[in-house]
């Protein structure tokens, strides 16, 4: 699309929206709870037990993981006003429809007016206005930053409120109005610090098709069915997420039955022998999350800009995913933007290129003088601990390989470091703020589909101020990167929005304040004959509340 735009507002939105990639490791493997002695309420399965790895807190907006599956968790609670379909598209949820001023800066939206809260409590348009309010007043990562272009929310009626931009926001549906969860506003109002208020299931409450009645920590979530949901009965009556330690013990949950579904992947060597069992189906698709390296540009050796371009030239993104994903991926795009999006900048060419890579790095004086196989550039070893979550397999594989390429291409020692997820993230993003710096020399990293699907997020990958680039883990500092950033964020010029996308990639391949490795596609593994209905969302899998509603309430 460099220099033809064809692209529109709903081609945009075809990409999807869903969670952050990011698990946390469990220190054991729980038992199964018991199944409920209760009636179901709803059809077949009575109970539907899902494995995740990790514990995802208390599941409130405020006190859910920053991750996968904790987003995904949370909204089977929670709704928003537009909820993506199967194909990715914002459709309207809460919401029943929506207008935009010629100027772009005032949206009115029409709320549906069949909406009750978990407890009974109509849903109307004050419950949207103090949900606005409330994360502007008590700040969260997520949905805060979502909610920064809308400068103010009033009510116009029982069902329909007012939300003013401070600027013109692109993909804001997609963006801002499928991702902010709305809260209800006779239980929040009350609650002064929301970080540190024990949530009880009375006070987690919300519109969405269950309920988080039980929460053992480091074991198990239950949820049951709300009857009454708008969009339609949940198909099952009570869904409970037990906890693993690894991705091991989840498949061999699995495998067992003592797991129904497991939310993360499976690993690619696992897929042929999951199929022979003649137990398990497999649902497979492409995704739009990211493995990449990150590095701490601000010190050596990444402050030098030979040094990223040479680790760059020096991977094999295609031996990668032979070797790690058995040819399940997509390679790393040097622009960041998936090869699959409209707004992909073909003109951007990632090459490997061993040979140029040790080229540019003799070129710059950054040479092995004493003979042991590892460069040094003013005396200093071209060496770095390069960290990566223990508990993730496929990176882990993935960051041996990458080493195993950079020692042998370009004499540059990269020690893998496998430590625990909390160590990991609070090294590369501490309290999940890039404000608070970084900790790190390089690390795998990787981000959920939103990041990747929604192209204006591109914004706060790149841009040096912290309240833009919130996740700009790598502290890069460019006038260039920053001037595009903060205009792709008022571009609602879809020619406009394509070009500067288009510098954008180009920036990112030129500065490369990250190095893209691939896109992992997805399959996921549930056992047959015990829930049907699970659906395949673009980007996202099979682990959304969508897969629990009858087709026809489906957006």
């Amino acid at each position: 699309m460099s220099t033809q735009t064809t692209c529109n507002w709903l081609r945009i939105a075809l990409i999807g929206l869903v969670a952050v990639a990011i698990a946390a490791c469990a220190p054991a493997s729980p038992a199964a709870p018991a199944v409920s002695d209760a009636e179901p309420a709803m059809s077949e399965p009575a109970q539907l037990r899902i494995g995740i790895m990790g514990d995802e807190s208390t599941l409130t907006p405020y006190t859910y993981v920053t991750g996968y599956p904790g987003w995904n968790l949370l909204l089977l609670q929670y709704d928003t006003l537009y909820q993506t379909d199967l194909n990715g598209v914002a459709q309207p949820w809460l919401a029943r429809e929506l207008s935009v001023s010629e100027d772009g800066l005032t949206v009115t939206i029409d709320l549906r007016d069949d909406v009750s809260w978990h407890d009974g409590e109509p849903f109307s348009a004050g419950d949207v206005k103090f949900t606005v309010d409330y994360f502007k007043a008590h700040t969260q990562s997520r949905f805060t930053r979502a909610l920064a272009p809308v400068e103010s929310a009033e009510v116009a009626g029982e069902h329909q409120v007012v939300l003013t931009l401070t600027a013109p926001t692109p993909l804001f549906e997609l963006s801002v109005l499928a991702d902010v969860p709305i809260l209800p506003e006779h239980i929040w109002a009350g609650i002064e610090d929301p970080a540190a208020h024990d949530f009880e299931s009375a006070s987690n409450v919300g519109t969405g098709p269950y309920r988080l009645v039980e929460y053992r920590p480091d074991q198990y979530y239950r949820f049951t069915a709300n009857p009454d949901y708008f969009a339609g009965a949940p198909a099952v009556a009570e869904i409970t997420a037990i906890i693993y330690a690894d991705d091991t013990g989840g498949l061999t949950a699995l495998q067992t039955g003592e797991a129904d579904m497991l939310v993360r992947p499976v690993l690619p060597e696992q897929l042929e022998l999951l199929r022979a069992s003649g137990q398990i189906e497999l649902a497979q698709g492409a995704l739009f999350t990211t493995d990449m390296l990150t590095y701490d540009m601000t010190k050596f050796p990444f402050d030098r800009a030979e040094v990223r371009r040479a680790v760059s030239l020096a991977i094999d993104r295609q031996e990668l995913i032979d070797t790690v994903y058995l040819g399940a991926a997509t390679p790393g795009e040097a622009g960041w933007i998936h090869p699959a999006s409209p707004f992909f900048n073909d003109a951007v060419v990632t090459e490997h290129d061993p040979d140029q890579a040790r080229a540019l790095l003799d070129e710059a004086g950054i040479i092995d003088s004493d003979g042991d196989g590892i460069r040094e550039a003013g005396g200093a070893p071209l060496k770095v601990e390069f960290l990566t979550p223990s508990g993730n397999a496929l990176r882990l594989r993935t960051a041996e390989v990458v080493s195993e390429m950079l020692r042998n291409e370009i004499g540059m020692d990269a020690a893998v470091a496998a430590v625990e997820q909390a160590t990991w993230e609070d090294a590369v993003w501490p309290g999940f703020d890039v404000a608070q710096g970084r900790n790190y020399d390089m690390a795998m990293w990787g981000w959920s589909a939103p990041v990747q699907a929604n192209a204006v997020r591109v914004t706060s990958l790149i841009h040096s101020d912290p309240a833009i680039g919130s996740l700009n883990l790598s502290g890069y500092a460019s006038e260039t990167a920053d001037t595009l950033a903060e205009a792709l964020n008022v571009a609602v010029d879809p020619d406009e929005f394509a070009d500067l996308l288009d510098q954008v990639q180009v920036q990112i391949a030129t500065d490369l304040p990250f190095i893209m490795l691939h896109y992992p596609d997805g399959a996921y593994a549930y056992r047959n004959g015990v829930h049907d209905g699970w659906a395949f969302m673009a980007g996202q899998g099979i682990f959304h509340k969508l897969s629990f509603l009858p087709e026809s309430a489906r957006p």
